[in-house]
């Protein structure tokens, strides 16, 4: 008896030293970093049953201000932390010397940033570069008075292509798309362009009538200083009245219309764009004809055979009709004026201060303005010559396999969730497994990033004399790429982002996931922290995109990419019915501190439908992760210092939540909530951790507290 119960006890103690006791504390630095933080953001009189957001960023905004007048500082989280860090290392690729040769392509980029910091070139050089610009393809008309005489100008004839299609026509889009459906189709797409003046009027009358009178003053001060420059009176007699109509002509454009779509042949389109009056003088366009000149530089060759799909046929009805009656000088003004006010970005501080006059006015100074090196990194650059300076200089090169390893360990947790999902049918499954496994991973940078292949492709790029004329041609150079990489099949190795974009992507029409170098550094990424750190920051980011893979976009692409149905008719059902449970769930989320008119704000479930799903299922299969890692390494225990009581499982969730933490001042507050299609970071921690399985469990909070509601009330996806 004696020796059995000395037994039970040895069995005892190991027992509890194994689940309990068998932990290291991390003593490095990077730990104490880590558990410093925790100290200061803290606030451990909030329950974390009750808002595990107020007990982990409760005093996150003491030490993390923000500003309405810093645009560097609106928003303080994670995220402004690493995009902090690539601003300053691109300004210091532009401007500081390289240890090693540089490239081609990269002293092109230092000379164009070059160009938009001396800004008193630009000031020297902005009306004269602008006014010969319009000389060449096509005078803005307004500038002079309309003649006496009957001569009536053609807008076709007057502007060159350059106005006319590209890159950015007023009165209608042109792009072309591959469908990957049973077979690849090439597309031609005409639809409505998005009228700038159509996002003044969507207010009431007042404001409507006010942003009106904006902005005609806008085009009147610009008008005038043209005109002053040019060495004429400020105006002319009849300058306000074309105005007028210019403004009138767009009112017209920006009415909305039903969609309506159709597809048919090039050749049909003519025939059906000269039935609806296409054929009048004002509206003639022969768009083969057009197309063929647009794509020619990019040897695209085009037949009156080809696919053309009109998106918004209700539109081109109504462009038709309204080109029909206005006079062709008014369409070369508009076409001209959204050329200036598209470019006026790239002049100096003349114009820049009448756009700016129009913006307060307009947006009521809620534009933050930024310096001027900010400015010139914002504008289009040669990003491909600095990502590939970024690599070299700063990036670790090794965290492009470590990243990989995490990376691969999510999409085997993610297979082997999948195949146990108890509410798909085994075909429905299979597949999706199967399309996990197809997932291709691009990581870091992409494998052909050399200065041979840059230089390569900037070579057609050439600076002009001063910083306009090399932004024009910068954005041709661009424009023609863009068509020159368009190819009938599918090439899932090729970057759609630069390695300096700080984000993650999943595109379902590739299956594929790209993260970029920017990501793979502190605080998101580090492999010199405990392995909790990575998947709950690192590992939850990975899952999150995976996650899209089956949100309500992903599901319409298998695994080639292609357009079907994922699954069979009843588990589509299903899901459906989960979908709709989450927006329910979401809708009813009230936004902290966000209030309109005195009545508390709530969460719009429906358009951040895809990202709270990503959000839901990538912490669980991040977590689901992390457990399985545990396992295989015997199921080590870390401890930070300070935290000797905190097991792991706790650890992960709260290293979880200083990626949600954000001081964000009111105004982004309620942009973020009127235009994007995330949740506000509280409601996103908020509905992630409710939901989740373990989370009650690791925390020990009662079924029907508020982060662990009833099962029957959690809104489980593909688990």
């Amino acid at each position: 008896m004696g020796q059995s119960l000395i037994f039970i006890l040895l069995i005892t103690i190991i027992l509890i030293v194994r689940i309990g006791y068998a932990y290291k504390v991390c003593t490095t630095e990077k730990c104490i970093e880590i558990a410093n933080e925790f100290k200061k953001v803290m606030n451990t009189s909030i329950d974390p049953c009750d808002d595990f957001y107020g007990y982990m960023c409760g005093n996150w905004n003491k030490y993390h201000p923000v500003s309405n007048n810093d645009p560097y500082r609106y928003i303080n989280n994670m995220y402004s932390t690493i995009e902090d860090t690539m601003r300053l290392q691109k300004i210091d690729i532009l401007t500081k010397k390289s240890k090693s040769e540089i490239s081609v392509a990269l002293k092109k980029a230092r000379e164009l940033f070059k160009l938009c910091i001396n800004v008193e070139k630009i000031k020297k050089d902005e009306a004269k570069s602008l006014l010969d610009n319009l000389k060449q393809n096509g005078n803005w008309l307004l500038l002079n008075p309309e003649p006496v005489s009957s001569f009536k100008i053609n807008w076709q004839k007057h502007l060159k292509m350059e106005y006319q299609f590209f890159p950015y026509n007023p009165l209608f889009k042109l792009t072309i798309f591959y469908a990957l459906q049973h077979v690849i189709v090439r597309v031609i797409i005409i639809e409505k362009p998005k009228q700038f003046l159509s996002e003044l009027i969507n207010v009431d009358d007042q404001r409507k009538k006010d942003r009106i009178a904006a902005y005609k003053e806008y085009i009147h001060d610009v008008a005038s200083y043209l005109r002053k420059e040019s060495g004429k009176s400020n105006v002319h007699k009849g300058m306000d009245k074309e105005i007028d109509e210019l403004i009138e002509f767009e009112l017209s454009l920006a009415k909305t219309i039903e969609s309506r779509n159709k597809l048919m042949s090039l050749e049909e389109f003519q025939i059906y764009y000269n039935n609806i009056g296409g054929n009048h003088s004002n509206a003639k366009i022969d768009w083969l004809e057009k197309i063929q000149i647009l794509f020619k530089e990019a040897e695209i060759a085009f037949t009156t055979s080809e696919n053309v799909l009109i998106q918004d046929l209700g539109y081109l009805e109504h462009l038709v009709q309204v080109l029909k009656v206005t006079k062709s000088r008014t369409i070369a003004n508009y076409i001209v004026w959204n050329f200036i006010r598209h470019n006026i970005k790239y002049s100096g501080k003349t114009l820049l201060s009448i756009e700016k006059k129009f913006n307060d006015k307009v947006y009521a100074g809620q534009l933050p303005e930024f310096k001027r090196e900010f400015i010139c990194l914002m504008n289009p650059n040669l990003d491909k010559a600095i990502s590939l300076e970024y690599i070299n200089r700063y990036f670790i090169k090794s965290n492009k396999d470590k990243a990989q390893k995490y990376i691969d360990h999510i999409l085997k947790v993610f297979e082997d969730g999948l195949s146990k999902v108890d509410w798909m049918d085994p075909e429905s499954r299979q597949i999706s497994v199967e399309k996990v496994q197809a997932i291709k991973t691009l990581v870091g940078y992409p494998d052909d990033y050399t200065s041979a292949v840059i230089d390569k492709y900037y070579e057609n790029f050439k600076l002009g004399s001063d910083y306009f004329e090399s932004m024009i041609n910068f954005e041709k150079f661009k424009y023609f790429i863009e068509l020159d990489t368009l190819q009938a099949t599918i090439n899932r190795t090729q970057w759609d982002v630069e390695p300096t974009v700080a984000d993650a992507f999943y595109k379902a029409a590739k299956n594929v996931i790209t993260v970029p170098a920017a990501l793979l550094q502190p605080p998101l990424f580090d492999p010199d922290t405990p392995e909790v750190f990575i998947y709950s920051m690192f590992g939850f980011t990975v899952a999150h995109e995976v996650s899209h893979a089956f949100d309500p976009l992903g599901i319409t692409c298998n695994k080639e990419g292609k357009v079907a149905n994922l699954w069979s008719h009843p588990v589509h059902e299903t899901y459906k019915g989960k979908a709709v449970s989450i927006i329910n769930l979401y809708n009813r989320f009230p936004i902290p501190e966000l209030f309109i008119g005195g009545k508390p704000v709530h969460t719009d479930g429906e358009k951040t439908l895809r990202e709270n799903f990503a959000d839901l299922m990538g912490l669980q299969k991040a977590y689901d992760a992390y457990k399985d890692n545990q396992r295989k390494n015997g199921g080590k225990e870390v401890r930070l210092p300070g935290f000797k009581k905190t097991s792991s499982g706790k650890l992960f969730f709260m290293h979880h939540a200083l990626f949600r933490c954000s001081n964000i001042t009111p105004k982004n507050r309620l942009c973020i909530h009127l235009n994007n299609c995330h949740a506000l970071p509280e409601v996103r921690l908020r509905g992630a951790i409710s939901n989740h399985k373990d989370f009650g469990d690791v925390f020990g909070c009662k079924p029907g507290t508020p982060m662990n509601p009833l099962s029957s009330n959690k809104c489980f996806i593909l688990t």
